[in-house]
């Protein structure tokens, strides 16, 4: 993809690439590190589970074969006495002496650990130019120059004070393990953002996490579903907890360690390794971007199939120095086939969820650069495979959507921190008390706790709970751990952002063409897309062979992602405790689904997306009378609504769609003195009627629910007689032709009468019913000969543009209002220095 900021930046820093991720964001530019860490914390609350040592060695470092217990080497008692004093050490102080006695009695064979307290290792790695304290390395890889080296770290090591408030967890009885304390909090969000860049750099299933604080460790295994913590234990009273833990751990495969097998590291001398760097080179046969007739020489010289010039920059700039190369599996038919690809150009922010990555990658069969997605999908028994989606609509002949190459779920490797806590959901009693066995004598520490355990050993575990079985449980997101698998899926096209629109025509274009996909998923394949976002509309540039016409460039809109796409022939009353009730990303989502009210997806509201798309990158990049594009912009797609403790539709937005009102000040229409107009008048005409109709059948329904009952009477009651006094009677007159004066302004039953749709607005609802009303609308504007060709401005939001509401100071119940804004990284894509997604821009800055 394309970076639309064209002025003054260079060419190497404008393309990047993004097949549309599903995954969410959380703006970076213009916050602090401090409040992007607490907004991690935010994302992954309630998602912790401790367990107990013992049990966390026998299910996560268990000994290989051939191997006993007693092989342990003997450890000195004393191996941490340096480390006794605690409360007075440095952090510094502590991170030496405990690699010093680590790799001076060789506690972990074939492992170093090193020490990284200097600086980041690339200025480009990271976007807060991240250092963890220390990390183990395998023999022949251990740094010397004081740098973390993300791309060959095994176990990641972070040291803390010997202070309760430098714990980030909490094993006091009766209390909230996801310890509150801002400082405790502060740590937390610390460890999350480190294990983040670890799985970014790195092809990871899980990773281990030593976490030392004064005399005190944890050790965490983190994954795509959430972290399992060991207790804090003393280790300079018990060392050979520690030590046996980290002798377990240097016996594990690298795929004990949590690198994924599928994924092979290549290095400087390897063929493939040298093969992505001749691919890389530029060559006279790429073909610019423009749409053009080509000429002849482009022609002649013009590879087959032709390659354009954005796609390997693309794939030259993810070659990027300090990030490891890799050649990936991908499920085929019955084998795999393979890719080659280095630093992702799009990766999703924060440590839960999907963990979307993008690569332009080099396919190892074709020589030929494709779009290749590594993610965690969501792993129920209904939640289709988005290549069995993109598959069928290749097989219906749906246009403007990408072709699909290859996918599949990787070697079965799923979330184990899901599974932990389904068990521990599924554990009803609580074990009786059993003689503690040799490991547990061995790893007896923690036992001098008395919280209770939160996971029950094997031994005890009721029958774990199926994909299928799951699905069909109640539980909110936040009480639920979603169980995810590693999924990737390979794609031809290699397309540009919404962004790299040309005039306001053609931005219009390319939204028709995604519509025009939309309609036919819909009616020939029977499926809906639910996640219609600005990220998710691309450009694609190919070579078309018109009849009778010479060759010539032309761009194609490209609707993709299909991640969240769902057949409409399954019933949407079936709920899924992993899935949020509102499916999309939020600054398009209709009102409708930001009501508060569940709902499924229907046609008017996917169309309402399409309307939000095509408003957000007219405002953003063409004229208009619109003085503050950036406020506009945050207060119509980024604000929201308190409404009963949950997050609901903007006022903006609400009053666009419900009122037709598009507004830039007090009574100043927003304008762009073009055929754009019309296209969003005609649309505003149609929604307004639409929620009209919504909101007169709900009042209906509403009156009728809570009539009371009719009553039948044997003695209907009399009427009382007026009175003859002449006060009342006189003050009764009075109140009747004061009734009379207002009579013509007073209508029976007004409340429900108002809302009534007129027949005009009814009709109008109902062009919503499908998509033909929307495509004439925006087909006739598309072809109107009104356009200029420099309408395009650039970017209106400012490079240092501030968002009003950092991401730190939303306050309210759940994560979603985190995940919600970090969603404004899907609009555009992720630029060149590597997240979205889900980031190192403003909510607002394109990726």
């Amino acid at each position: 993809m394309a970076n639309s900021n064209v002025n003054g930046t260079p060419v190497a820093n404008r393309y990047s690439t993004q097949f549309g991720s599903g995954s969410i964001s959380i703006p970076k530019q213009f916050v602090s590190l401090a409040q992007y860490r607490l907004a991690l914390v935010d994302d992954m609350a309630h998602k912790a589970i401790r367990m107990e040592v013992s049990e966390f060695a026998d299910r996560f470092l268990p000994l290989p074969s051939g191997i006993s217990f007693e092989d342990h080497p003997e450890w000195p008692t004393d191996i941490f006495s340096d480390l006794a004093e605690g409360g007075t050490l440095l952090e510094s102080d502590i991170a030496d002496r405990f690699r010093d006695a680590i790799n001076t009695h060789d506690v972990t064979p074939g492992m170093q650990m090193a020490s990284s307290p200097d600086k980041p290792e690339l200025d480009d790695m990271e976007d807060f130019k991240q250092k963890i304290d220390a990390a183990f390395y395998r023999d022949g890889s251990v740094p010397t120059d004081g740098r973390p080296h993300w791309a060959d770290q095994l176990v990641s090591v972070e040291f803390k004070r010997h202070e309760t408030n430098k714990d980030p967890f909490d094993d006091r009885v009766n209390s909230n393990f996801d310890a509150t304390a801002d400082e405790r909090k502060k740590v937390r969000g610390q460890i999350i953002t480190y294990a983040e860049v670890v799985f970014r750099v790195q092809q990871r299933t899980f990773l281990f996490m030593l976490l030392v604080i004064g005399r005190n460790f944890r050790l965490l295994r983190w994954d795509r579903s959430g972290t399992i913590v060991t207790r804090a234990i003393d280790y300079v009273a018990h060392p050979h907890t520690l030590c046996e833990l980290l002798w377990r751990i240097s016996l594990q495969s690298d795929e004990g360690l949590g690198l994924d097998p599928s994924a092979t590291r290549l290095h400087p001398g390897d063929y493939d390794y040298k093969l992505m760097d001749f691919y890389a080179q530029p060559r006279d046969s790429d073909l610019a971007t423009e749409e053009r007739t080509l000429t002849e020489g482009e022609l002649a010289s013009m590879s087959d199939p032709p390659v354009f010039k954005y796609v390997r920059l693309s794939f030259r700039i993810s070659l990027a120095g300090g990030w490891p190369r890799y050649r990936l599996e991908v499920p085929h038919a019955d084998g795999v086939r393979k890719f080659l690809v280095c630093k992702p150009l799009f990766y999703a922010d924060g440590m839960v969820g999907r963990g979307t990555r993008g690569y332009v990658a080099l396919d190892c069969l074709t020589q030929q650069f494709v779009w290749l997605k590594d993610a965690w999908r969501v792993y129920y028994k209904k939640v289709v495979q988005e290549g069995a989606i993109l598959q069928k609509l290749n097989d219906e002949e749906v246009d403007n959507v990408p072709t699909l190459l290859c996918h599949g779920d990787i070697r079965q490797q799923t979330t184990q921190t899901s599974e932990v806590w389904e068990e521990a959901q599924a554990a009803a009693e609580p074990d009786p008390p059993s003689s503690p066995s040799p490991h547990d004598r061995l790893l007896s520490s923690s036992a001098t706790l008395v919280a209770p355990r939160l996971y029950k050993p094997a031994t005890s575990r009721k029958r774990s709970r199926t994909a299928v079985e799951a699905e069909d449980s109640g539980g909110s997101e936040e009480e639920t751990l979603r169980r995810h698998i590693h999924y990737r899926i390979v794609v031809r096209e290699v397309a540009l952002p919404l962004s790299e629109f040309t005039t306001g025509q053609n931005l219009v274009s390319i939204i028709v063409d995604a519509l025009q996909a939309h309609r036919a998923a819909f009616e020939k394949a029977a499926i809906m897309h639910r996640d219609v976002s600005g990220g998710n509309i691309l450009i694609y540039p190919s070579v078309e062979h018109a009849e009778k016409e010479p060759p010539a460039v032309v761009w194609q809109g490209l609707l993709c992602d299909w991640e969240m796409g769902k057949s409409t022939k399954v019933e949407e009353s079936f709920q899924l405790p992993s899935q949020p009730p509102r499916t999309g990303t939020w600054q398009f989502l209709s009102a409708d689904m930001l009501s508060g009210q569940p709902k499924a997806v229907e046609i008017p509201d996917e169309l309402e997306s399409f309307l939000h798309v095509l408003l957000y990158y007219a405002v953003r990049y063409l004229n208009s009378n619109c003085p503050n594009a950036a406020e506009f912009l945050e207060s119509y797609f980024d604000a929201y609504t308190l409404k009963h403790g949950e997050y609901v539709c903007g006022q903006m937005k609400e009053a666009a769609v419900k009122g037709g009102i598009l507004q830039v000040g007090w009574n100043v229409p927003l304008e762009f003195d073009s055929p754009l107009d019309d296209a969003l008048a005609q649309l505003l005409l149609l929604f307004k009627a639409h929620y009209k109709v919504i909101a007169y059948k709900r009042v209906q329904f509403e009156t009728a629910r809570m009539r009371p009952p009719s009553i039948a009477y044997k003695n209907p009651p009399t009427e009382t007689a007026p009175s003859s006094s002449s006060g009342p009677h006189h003050k009764a007159e009075e109140n009747e032709r004061l009734k009379a004066l207002v009579a013509p302004l007073v209508k029976k039953k007004r409340r429900v009468g108002s809302l009534k749709p007129t027949a005009e607005e009814e009709a109008h609802a109902r062009l919503l019913a499908n998509h033909l009303s929307m495509l004439g609308i925006l087909l006739t504007v598309r072809d109107d000969p009104e356009w200029t060709s420099c309408d395009k401005v650039g970017d209106r939001v400012p490079h240092d543009y501030k968002p009003r509401y950092p991401v730190a100071q939303e306050k309210g119940p759940s994560s979603d209002a985190v995940k919600r804004r970090r969603t404004m990284s899907m609009i555009d894509y992720r630029s060149c220095h590597g997240r979205p997604s889900r980031t190192a821009k403003s909510m607002f800055a394109p990726r």
